[in-house]
């Protein structure tokens, strides 16, 4: 049996070696286990280009200055630049934190986790055992480790991407598209889906078919159908296709019950947000201080308060609140029509983009997204309105009432 280290990690996404990076810069001695932990990223990540961490610049691939959002009822620019990071570069900025303290890296799968007093010993499938004194679980949205306030079936967020080979394919490169409503496929009628476009050279574009939330998901092969139907229509159907991107988001996962002997992070706290999908802001926005919470304690305090103060820096009160409040706008996006939703997206980027800036990157608190959300309510037409009313008011109200039994909220 392995000698034990300060921090375990679960996972080797991004948010698994954000907080391993994050624990290593604070002093501690880390291991990481997943299953093929140096394996390339595929997804593309990209977020607002203000979300970008100041240490972090230097791994920004493109940036955007223009962003289009269009709908049936027309198109709107929004002036705030918009990037996409390097995968390797990115990946490569993680792991020298985590060689540079020489972090332990296990190439396996956690069987089962063993909590005792003072540790926490995880079992690897054929691997042995690995002792640590608090374990941080970031392996992901279907992690079986992690204790819920409640366990409601998630939406599902899904989209169909590729790279395209695209010789003088004239899109400004200097713009992209957020979303592009405006369907070029016959089967559109329901659900709604969107065209999500990133220029990336002069003969380079990824382009990808979105599907926002829905429960269950649609069916991938739907979005690639729409797709090539939206690449015909932009005379873009001959090009190469050099890889395909296929995404499945959980969105809207009970959050974790705040007092369990494991610090969830990332898809597995349900740090994706419950009704944009977005989560690569959030967690680069908060492994460091989660970190920070951990280590510190750990050096002053015991094992039990340290995990209480991680998991208090992955979610506070208050963000418990606000989070359930995004989960209220998830609900009404699941059922919405094509139009409902076209007129939706109208108003929402209507919105100061303080607000609208605000929502999507959850960073505002209980206080602030209440304003934001009356004032997107009153701006929305008589049938949207009466869609959020009818189902999102009791979807949205009763897992509010939930958190607040379950976490003794007051």
């Amino acid at each position: 049996m392995n000698w034990q280290r300060d921090i375990g990690v679960l996972g080797s996404g991004p948010a698994a070696l954000a907080v391993a990076a994050a624990c290593c810069k604070h002093g501690a001695s880390v291991t990481l286990v997943a299953p093929n932990p140096r394996s390339s990223w595929k997804p593309n990540y990209c977020l607002w280009a203000d979300e970008v961490p100041t240490d972090m610049q230097s791994v920004v691939e493109h940036v955007w200055n223009e962003v289009a959002v269009a709908t049936q009822l027309g198109e709107r620019q929004l002036r705030r630049p918009y990037v996409k990071l390097d995968n390797d570069a990115f990946q490569q900025h993680l792991w020298r934190a985590l060689h540079e303290s020489s972090a332990r890296v296990v190439d396996g799968r956690a069987a089962t986790v063993e909590h005792l007093p003072g540790e926490t010993r995880v079992h690897i499938a054929d691997a042995g055992v690995e002792r640590v004194r608090v374990l941080i679980d970031a392996s992901g949205a279907g992690s079986p480790f992690v204790r819920r306030v409640h366990a409601g079936e998630p939406a599902h967020q899904i989209a169909f991407g590729v790279l395209l080979d695209a010789p003088r394919h004239g899109f400004d490169l200097d713009r992209m598209t957020l979303m592009d409503f405006r369907s070029a496929a016959p089967d559109a009628v329901a659900p709604p889906s969107f065209l999500y476009l990133l220029p990336l050279s002069p003969d380079r574009l990824f382009v990808e078919e979105t599907s926002l939330a829905n429960r269950p998901g649609v069916d991938l092969s739907m979005l690639r159908s729409r797709l090539q139907a939206r690449l015909a229509s932009l005379g873009l159907e001959r090009c190469r296709w050099i890889e395909e991107e296929h995404c499945s988001i959980a969105m809207g996962l009970g959050l974790p019950v705040h007092a369990q002997p494991l610090v969830p992070f990332g898809a597995a706290a349900a740090m994706v947000h419950p009704a944009s999908g977005y989560s690569i802001a959030h967690v680069l926005r908060k492994a460091e201080p989660v970190a920070a919470a951990i280590v510190e304690t750990l050096r002053t305090g015991d094992v039990e308060q340290a995990i209480a103060a991680g998991n208090l820096a992955v979610w506070s009160r208050p963000q418990r609140a606000a989070w359930e409040l995004y989960a209220f706008g998830l609900e009404t996006l699941v059922s919405m029509s094509a139009l409902e939703t076209a007129r939706f997206f109208n108003a929402f980027f209507a919105m100061p983009v303080e607000s609208w800036a605000g929502f999507l990157g959850g960073t505002l608190n209980p206080r602030d997204l209440g304003p934001v959300m009356t004032r997107l309510f009153r701006s929305l037409p008589a049938s949207v309105r009466w869609h959020l009313v009818r189902t999102g008011m009791g979807a949205g109200a009763g897992s509010i009432k939930r958190t607040i039994l379950q976490t003794g909220m007051s």
